[in-house]
């Protein structure tokens, strides 16, 4: 779920694929898409994306399913075929803002997905000065990556849901920790 091309790109290059097709029935196979992804794709996950933020609604939001090795990357590598997402995305000025993505496979770990995001943030060129961390979220375990992306700071929180193998994400693009503090409460436990 993209807050930004260049964010995404950067920070999860192995996890996205360009040529996403929104397919009619959202249980039928893949079909040999890279990505399937809609409005209402996966109305259960799009349902723990929080309404608001601080009282603003997302400009996006949409559902869907990685689908092959290629949009899956180091999750294909450890044995995921599909992972299904869906995200909302706050914009800011430029290329800041905010996407909440949750992320959901049978046997998905925290582990999977932070080193998705991790690998995908080392292998962009324009990312430098990756450092993850284990904090906590929710009470939970989780990982902090942070990332300069040219100059503008990146900041991805990854912890578990409520639901068994499903991995919440938070992701700011050159926003103050106020504006992650608020995101992080607006997924609250879920």
């Amino acid at each position: 779920m993209p807050i930004s091309v260049a964010l995404i790109a950067a920070l999860v290059s192995g996890c996205a694929a360009n040529g996403s097709t929104a397919p009619s029935d959202a249980s039928a196979p893949c079909a040999g898409a890279d990505e399937q992804r809609a409005a209402g794709f996966d109305p259960e996950l799009e349902a723990l994306i929080p309404p608001t933020i601080d009282g603003v609604a997302p400009t996006s939001l949409d559902s869907g399913r990685y689908c092959s090795a290629k949009a899956l990357g180091t999750l294909a590598d450890a044995g995921f075929h599909e992972v299904r997402f869906a995200g909302a995305t706050w914009p800011g000025s430029d290329a800041s803002g905010l996407a909440v993505v949750v992320y959901r496979a049978p046997g998905l770990t925290l582990n999977a997905m932070a080193d998705t995001f991790a690998k995908g943030a080392d292998d962009a060129r324009s990312v430098n000065q990756v450092h993850a961390q284990a904090i906590e979220v929710a009470g939970r375990p989780a990982v902090r990556i942070d990332a300069a992306m040219r100059e503008d700071p990146q900041t991805v929180y990854l912890w578990p849901a409520a639901s068994p193998d499903t991995i919440n994400v938070v992701i700011g693009s050159d926003v103050g920790q106020p504006r992650l503090d608020a995101a992080l409460a607006a997924m609250g436990d879920r």
